[in-house]
């Protein structure tokens, strides 16, 4: 392996200076030529210069390499160094403690060993703390002998907690492993037998088998299994078996009530996006009881436990309710809320207000959201960004604005051209090319002429309405082609799918 090209080719220009000036530190007209191989080298490597290496065959070329690879790697350990430091990372005073040891400054190491357990210990770090008792037992032959029964309790237990550590990473890798097979092989029964097969194998944490970290894990990695293959009613089914086996006995501790919470946040959600009102609202309810029991849970859920009674009240024929719960929400919370909950939520009513009519309160909320597309985009994601500008579209072409209708699609299409190349996102498409349509003759748009739109791009309605917000885009746009009310076609067409 060539260490000098490997290390080179990760180097941009601030670090390729930063290097020239450690290389010449200490006598820079002794380092002349090793400064000139290296700027050869780099420019080699990095694909601007062709020419053949000229040093080639040179009796010191090798002697050159040879201070270049240590000078790089030593580079590469103080700048590592320095940045763990500047992060608030503690192993570049590993290096500092190391550094006075070897050099027998026991009374310096001891001082900056004790602080950086201090620390270790406040942070909760088990692996750094492991790595101080050891240095600590390095030392002890020379310096503060006494303190060995001390050390060594330390030592044990922390060596104990490293391995429930290590013990829990092997078995959610093995776990995932065996869920995925199962998976695929289309079983649908509760995962609570493999889990238990597994801990058993682990003799630190076979006791842990009603720890609701485990069983939120658990959940969310079944969750992704499932969605990515887009077996959303499967996943439904089998985590409420696998919530059967365990809630009875994990929710009983206090300490795990956010860890509670999230996992009826997830039951509650999955339950919505199958159309099974009935458990969404148990489990709900059950995330409200928690948030009533924890100030620290009701500030992390209060915003996504809105957002989900707001769309069920909004397919539960309850959209004025729906309107009024989330603008409430909006006034007397939005302090308490995250910038991200804020948006959804506002966005989520902007929507309701377009599928009622009332543009001009969708746009009052769209005016304020008057950040520039690269915010929203690392705030909230390009599918919400898109999101907007499709509401925005929408309101306009409603209110008469045609040409700005057309502007914001037009927009979207070469923004986002990659991203809408993708299978999950091509509605999007299809659904600016009948908004467009529409606009260019709405006199002769009607149901046949959607109807053939859908046909010709083999619309799939059961899969595509999944998620709540796109069947509020349809339900707009049909209610333009049929010349209905839109919420009659949102019930309608969700009634439809059921």
């Amino acid at each position: 392996m060539d260490l000098i090209k490997e290390i080179t080719l990760t180097l941009s220009e601030n670090d390729k200076k930063e290097f020239e000036s450690f290389l010449t530190r200490k006598r820079p007209g002794a380092n002349r030529k090793d400064l000139e191989v290296f700027r050869d080298l780099f420019a080699a490597y990095n694909g601007n210069k062709k020419n053949k290496n000229s040093y080639l065959g040179s009796p010191n070329y090798h002697a050159i390499r040879k201070r270049l690879s240590k000078e790089l790697t030593n580079f590469l350990i103080l700048k590592k160094s320095i940045s763990e430091r500047k992060e608030n990372k503690r192993e570049g005073i590993i290096l500092m403690i190391l550094y006075f040891i070897e050099r027998k400054k026991y009374q310096v190491a001891w001082e900056l060993i004790t602080k950086e357990e201090n620390k270790a210990e406040q942070y909760n770090n088990i692996d750094l703390n492991l790595k101080i008792q050891r240095l600590k037992l390095s030392i002890l032959p020379y310096f503060n002998q006494e303190l060995f029964p001390v050390i060594k309790k330390k030592m044990l237990g922390l060596q104990h907690k490293q391995s429930q550590i290590d013990e829990f990473q092997l078995y959610f890798i093995q776990i995932k492993n065996d869920l995925k097979q199962k998976i695929a092989q289309g079983n649908v029964e509760s995962p609570t037998a493999i889990i238990q097969d597994a801990l058993a194998q682990y003799q630190n944490i076979k006791s842990e088998s009603n720890n609701p970290t485990i069983h939120l894990k658990v959940i969310e990695m079944i969750r992704a299994e499932y969605i990515l293959n887009r077996k959303f009613k499967i996943f439904a089914e089998v985590v409420q078996k696998y919530y059967n086996d365990f809630s009875d006995k994990a929710f009983d501790d206090l300490m795990y009530i956010n860890t509670y919470a999230q996992i009826e946040y997830i039951m509650s959600y999955t339950f919505l996006n199958s159309r099974n009102f009935a458990k969404s609202l148990f489990h709900l309810d059950k995330l409200e009881s928690l948030m009533d029991q924890s100030d620290t849970v009701r500030l992390n859920f209060m915003g996504k436990r809105m957002a989900i009674s707001s769309f069920i009240n909004v397919f539960d024929y309850k959209i004025v309710k729906a309107i009024a719960d989330t603008e409430l929400f909006l006034v007397n919370e939005i302090n308490k809320i995250t910038i991200q909950e804020n948006l959804n939520l506002s966005l989520n009513l902007s929507g309701y207000y377009i599928i009622v009519g009332d543009y001009s309160k969708a746009t009052k909320i769209l005016n304020f959201m008057s950040e520039s597309d690269k915010y929203y985009q690392k705030e909230m994601g390009r599918e919400w960004l898109i999101r907007k500008e499709m509401i925005l579209a929408i309101v306009q072409a409603s209110i008469g604005n045609t040409e700005f209708s057309l502007k914001i699609m037009n927009g979207i299409e070469v923004k986002h051209k990659d991203m809408l190349e993708a299978e999950q996102y091509g509605m999007v498409k299809h659904f600016i090319v009948t908004i467009r349509t529409y606009i260019k003759n709405p006199y002769e748009a009607d149901q046949k002429t959607l109807s053939e739109f859908e046909n010709k791009i083999a619309l799939n309605k059961e899969k595509t309405f999944r998620d709540p917000r796109l069947i509020i885009f349809y339900a707009w746009m049909r209610s333009r082609y049929v010349k209905k009310e839109a919420y009659d076609i949102l019930m309608e067409e969700y009634k439809r799918i059921e």
